[in-house]
């Protein structure tokens, strides 16, 4: 017996709008990846670590972002428009007195002195280690009225900080486990201060410049205990913010960013400060 079969036309039946679905999310991921390779291709290592740490922390880029060729349009970064920080160099008003003063401030022969040992001793380590030699041109070595005062100074390059970051990069670290015997042997009090530009972070964002230049100052004395000052050496660590800017007329050029160690000595006559040196190498 023969049998017919009946062709139904649709057998497959509706499959809805699933299709679509997984279609835009395959649209959605080729976008993303060809605007990852578009700012791959079209900027600078510099301007990627702007657009990193803007998602990662929320602060606003430093500078206009600059494809390549393109001229920098931040008047910070024009030329010689701010001045790049000074080598390692004794400074202050006291400096020029020399050892043979004996009119002068009082404690000035000490303050040079052990300043000028402090530049030599670093610098003879930079001459064989090339990452601290490096770091070295940011550091600025100031003779003042409280001691001597040593400052390592970004140039917005990544060397000291990462923009926004608490955390020192490998070259500052380097440099402060160089001083830290330095600052033990000569068993001074010290004090250490952080500093950040003027750029505000978004608003709703946990953190602050404050928050900020404190743990920097904080991760700055943690390295230099490691490296054999004692603690009852430190007699203050202090969060600037942006409030003593290296370059005041350029409240986000990079230079703003700064660490500070202060080697208090005392001058003649000042009995306090000379009182907290006695006590500092206990």
């Amino acid at each position: 017996m023969a049998r017919r079969f009946k062709k139904v036309d649709g057998g497959h039946g509706h499959h809805g709008g699933a299709w679509k679905v997984a279609y835009a999310d395959f649209v959605t991921a080729m976008m993303a990846l060809f605007m990852v390779l578009w700012l791959l291709a079209s900027t600078d290592q510099q301007s990627r670590k702007e657009i990193s740490n803007y998602f990662r922390t929320g602060l606003m880029p430093q500078v206009d972002l600059a494809t390549k060729g393109s001229p920098q349009t931040s008047a910070v970064f024009i030329g010689a428009a701010v001045p790049a920080p000074p080598p390692v160099r004794i400074e202050g008003a006291d400096a020029g007195r020399g050892k043979d003063d004996k009119n002068g401030s009082g404690g000035t022969d000490e303050r040079l002195a052990t300043a000028q040992d402090l530049v030599k001793r670093l610098q003879r380590f930079a001459a064989v280690d090339g990452e601290l030699k490096e770091v070295m041109r940011n550091v600025r070595v100031e003779v003042t009225n409280d001691g001597i005062l040593i400052e390592a100074v970004d140039e917005g390059k990544g060397l000291l900080f990462d923009s926004a970051s608490s955390r020192l990069n490998e070259p500052l670290a380097r440099f402060l486990r160089t001083l830290g015997p330095a600052l033990a042997t000569l068993g001074k009090p010290i004090e250490i201060h952080g500093h950040t530009d003027a750029r505000p972070f978004m608003q709703g964002a946990r953190t602050s410049n404050w928050d900020l230049s404190y743990q920097r100052a904080s991760a700055a004395l943690e390295i230099l205990e490691a490296a054999g000052v004692a603690d009852s050496q430190v007699t203050g660590v202090f969060a600037r913010g942006a409030s003593q800017l290296y370059l005041p007329k350029s409240p986000l050029a990079p230079q703003n960013r700064r660490l500070s160690v202060l080697i208090k000595i005392a001058k003649n006559g000042d009995t306090k400060l000379a009182a907290a040196e006695r006590g500092a190498g206990k």
